[in-house]
């Protein structure tokens, strides 16, 4: 689902809709009280940012006073009494009213009331409603839905029912002079061996249509049925004939008159008593000369299915009731050679016969995926065409997918969905992560939890992994710059590549990438498929670096054949980048931290050096210059004149956190801190001290491993470089230690969330990795550390920090990218893992619980209602999830195992 608060600006203030509780609630799927509420907030939203932004229509449910009552006011029709009334006043019985008030009524109405038993918004509109009929308008209710939905929730009507008029001798004598008299009827041309009926040419062997001279005396429409299968001549045969002939008879643009009289009506219109208006035609005569045997019915009835099927892209102009035959025909049998007959079902509920071309279709495997909307044969294997070959292009979005649950249902309380799509749908396997899941789940003792693993853990893999080679099919030697002209370098895009997908948009994140594939580091040596999945996405990150190392997002490989896609976004950056390769450029301190990163875990659990070419060591050299940029200050310590800096970001926008001041600059930072800038969080909001602590000790501890991983090398020009990292490494924790350490009054010495160097800082934390509560995760500190205990005490409460969020049933640290009503579970992940309480643990997971119904881990959850989130598909966060139940199958087994025995991969 996406965030209540963007659909409904979507809906309500670009497109000037009116949006109801109700068609709310099935828009989003959400409890009807859930979308009265969030109707509520977004009023009040949008009202206290700018007064008349929006308009609410109110419901209000109570008794009203007793003089409204009984002056009628309450909207009930003064009846009179045969009988005297003999009851008192006081002896009254309320009357409960249901009144529909727009909001600059709501005052006066309610003081109507003695009683008010409930109240709440109905509807909210971008102006006023004049008349709230409208309200009820079929167009409104079926608003966000298809049209098959749409039609279900519409009113009940009957389009064969008209008003009916009086018939007395002056009315049928003014009706008759008033009648404008029928034109002639024109000859209908036919072809050879046809017969017109209604417009259409019916073969000769198809059943007769009544003689002509009928249709001179008596109106051609026929009465309507009012029993299935009430008139034999409106058999299956001839409803057959009438729909194979209609797409012919479309193409010929013609204004004849459907039948002889002239009369183009289709059905007779009848008044709403049921009694004739006009004169209702004769019932046509049973043909019984010339009647086909079932034989030659079944050889018919299957020529006209099979024309149907070669003429269904064509609308047909009305649906064709089709009665019952007398006997049910039996299916044709397939010729041999044919592929086997597929029945499919139209949304008019008629049934479609055999077809050579395979039809899309939903089904449900055995898993319970309903997505892959293609037929299957007995192989499983997707047919397209006669080739019977799988085509990808079948597979459902899983953007769209994971917003619905899908069973099989786990056997706990909470009975989560099962998410994953189908095998043939997933953009990687790996045998390795199949087995951990079924070692995991088969122990743990709480089966929606085991579901939500079963779930997350190979979120990355089944759904992101959107482009990958292992460097043998000579993609990287073949390649062509049909992008951007750009010279080809020496080992450009060569060897494995991986391009993983944030999720949702079709471009690959520095710091999501390397998050999402932590959870299977460990596996690199257990299976050759990660082990290459994993170095190739390290490549690619080489040469993302390598190109723009500014930048944040980046578009799919050139090799990889997958288009582009801009964020619609006007920014203005310098230094100017390529957007066909960029997908946005926003500098975040940990997007280089985290290309660090993914090598020195790939190292740690592989010992592998194959990472380690011409381009990683280009890669790790841009690197090293960026830092020497982002380490200057605003002004020159010397002269004190401003510096301009290297980087400058500027976004045309309305949000704060969207851009940077001081004409894409930020604000001025001091000389001689030793740490380095960095322009966005991790959260991609602009920071406002641009000394990011987080960020810096990210990086500290980054340069720190892969120098140790340049010493085991033994090379000269190894040491050299190792010692450079080392330096940074050192003056960045010195920085930190120096500036980013502050007093608080409460809590004593904590670590700041950003700092100028001049002595202002910022306390609060961001949920989003690295943070201040992550710090021991990212082992620049140990859990034990008196600042970082001080600290992670401040960052869960409060009263001390501005984005610790709490409500009626969600807590956690959120961020401003979000807003202030909605927290993030990855900041419970976070906490759970930072300590070695159990019962502290344990909540952590519950609240996750709770907010995961549909079996994935969202972006951020509204903490009073956690229905409401934003992203159903997230997978850096269900692979923190994944590493979170990791980590306690180590450490704390007996809080998710039957058994307290530990699991490690």
């Amino acid at each position: 689902m996406a965030d209540y608060k963007k659909f409904l600006a979507d809906s309500i203030i670009a497109e000037d809709k009116v949006v109801t509780y109700r068609l709310l609630s099935r828009s989003l799927k959400v409890h009807v009280n859930t979308a009265k509420q969030m109707l509520y907030e977004f009023h009040k939203y949008q009202n206290d940012r700018r007064p008349g932004a929006v308009f609410a229509t109110y419901l209000v449910y109570g008794v009203k006073n007793h003089a409204d009552q009984q002056n009628g006011t309450d909207g009930d029709v003064e009846m009179t009494s045969s009988m005297p009334e003999t009851r008192s006043v006081d002896e009254l019985i309320p009357t409960f009213t249901l009144s529909l008030v727009p909001e600059d009524r709501l005052k006066d109405v309610l003081s109507q009331y003695d009683e008010v038993s409930s109240i709440h918004v109905y509807s909210v509109g971008p102006g006023p409603i004049k008349d709230l009929a409208l309200l009820a308008d079929p167009a409104i209710t079926g608003f966000g839905l298809d049209m098959d939905e749409a039609n279900k929730l519409s009113p009940i009507s009957n389009p064969y029912v008209r008003r009916r008029e009086r018939r007395g001798a002056g009315a049928i004598a003014a009706a008759a002079a008033s009648k404008p008299t029928k034109p002639e009827a024109k000859p209908v041309t036919t072809k050879p061996g046809t017969v017109p009926v209604k417009g259409k040419e019916q073969p000769k062997d198809a059943e007769p249509s009544p003689a002509p001279e009928k249709a001179s005396s008596a109106p051609s429409k026929k009465p309507p049925a009012l029993k299935r299968g009430g008139s034999s001549n409106s058999g299956i045969m001839q409803a057959f004939s009438k729909a194979a002939a209609a797409g012919k008879i479309r193409k010929e643009k013609t204004s004849q008159p459907a039948t002889p009289s002239g009369d183009d009506s289709s059905m007779h219109p009848m008044s709403d008593d049921g009694e004739d208006d006009e004169e209702l035609p004769q019932p046509k005569p049973r043909q019984t000369a010339g009647r086909k045997t079932k034989k030659e019915r079944e050889e018919e009835l299957r020529r006209m299915m099979e024309e149907m099927d070669d003429d269904e892209d064509e609308e047909e102009k009305a649906p064709t009731p089709e009665p019952e035959p007398e006997e049910e025909p039996p299916a044709p049998e397939p010729a041999k050679e044919e592929p086997a007959e597929v029945v499919t079902t139209s949304g008019d509920g008629r049934r479609r016969g055999k077809r050579k071309v395979m039809r899309k279709k939903q089904i449900m495997d055995e898993q319970g995926y309903l997505g892959m909307y293609l037929v299957w044969d007995g192989s499983e294997k997707p047919l397209v065409g006669e080739s019977h070959e799988f085509d990808p292009d079948a597979c459902p979005d899983y953007t769209h997918y994971a917003a619905y649950p899908h069973r099989p249902l786990s056997k706990g309380p909470l009975g989560l969905p099962f998410q994953r799509p189908d095998r043939r749908c997933r953009t990687f396997h790996s045998n390795a992560i199949e087995k951990v899941i079924s070692d995991v789940t088969s122990r743990m003792k709480d089966p929606d939890l085991a579901r939500l693993f079963e779930n997350a853990f190979p979120s990355t893999t089944d759904t992101t992994v959107r482009f990958h080679t292992d460097g043998k099919d000579g993609k990287g030697r073949k390649l062509t710059r049909n992008r951007w002209s750009i010279n080809t370098e020496e080992g450009e895009w060569e060897g494995p590549q991986s391009f993983i997908i944030t999720g949702d948009i079709l471009a690959e994140w520095l710091r999501d990438s390397t998050n999402q594939l932590s959870p299977y580091q460990a596996l690199a040596t257990k299976d050759p498929r990660i082990f290459n999945l994993i170095l190739g996405a390290i490549n690619t990150q080489s040469e993302y670096v390598i190109d723009s190392p500014y930048c944040n997002a980046f578009q799919p490989p050139p090799i990889s054949g997958l288009p582009v896609t801009l964020n619609g976004q006007d920014d203005n950056v310098h230094p100017a980048f390529e957007p066909t390769f960029v997908f946005e450029c926003k500098y975040e301190l940990d997007s280089l931290g985290h290309f660090l990163a993914l090598a020195n875990d790939f190292y740690e659990h592989t010992k592998s050096t194959k990472f380690m070419n011409k381009r990683w060591y280009r890669a790790l050299d841009t690197l090293l210059g960026v830092l020497g940029e982002q380490s200057q200050s605003t002004f020159d310590p010397e002269t004190s004149q401003f510096l301009s800096n290297e980087y400058t970001f500027q976004r045309r926008t309305n949000t704060g956190t969207e851009t940077l001041n001081l004409n894409g600059i930020g604000n001025p930072l001091n000389n001689g801190t030793g740490l380095i800038r960095s322009a966005f969080r991790p959260s991609d909001d602009a920071t406002i001290f641009g000394f990011f602590i987080p960020a810096n000790a990210m990086m500290a501890t980054e340069l720190k491993r892969t120098a140790a991983i340049l010493r085991s090398t033994e090379k000269k020009s190894d040491d050299h470089l190792a010692e450079t990292l080392e330096d940074w490494s050192r003056n960045i924790t010195k920085g930190i230690w120096e500036y980013g350490v502050v007093p608080h009054r409460k809590y004593g010495d904590v670590f700041a969330y950003e700092v100028d160097g001049y002595g202002s800082s910022l306390i609060m934390d961001d949920a989003n990795y690295p943070s201040l509560l992550a710090l021991p995760l990212m082992g620049f500190v140990k859990e034990d550390d008196p600042i970082y205990r001080n600290t992670r005490k401040m960052l869960l409460e409060k009263e001390s920090n501005p984005y610790y969020l709490q409500g009626r049933e969600f807590k956690g640290i959120g961020g401003p990218h979000i807003g202030l009503q909605n927290a993030w579970p990855m900041s419970l992940l976070m906490q759970a893992r930072t300590t070695d309480d159990d019962d502290e643990i344990e909540e952590c997971l519950q609240l996750i619980l709770k907010a995961s119904g549909l079996g994935l881990i969202h972006e951020s959850v509204d903490v009073n209602f956690p229905s409401a989130y934003t992203r159903s598909w997230f997978a850096w966060a269900n692979g923190v999830f994944a590493e979170t139940i990791l980590d306690l199958a180590k450490r704390k087994p007996h809080l998710i195992f039957k058994d307290a025995r530990p699991y490690e991969l």
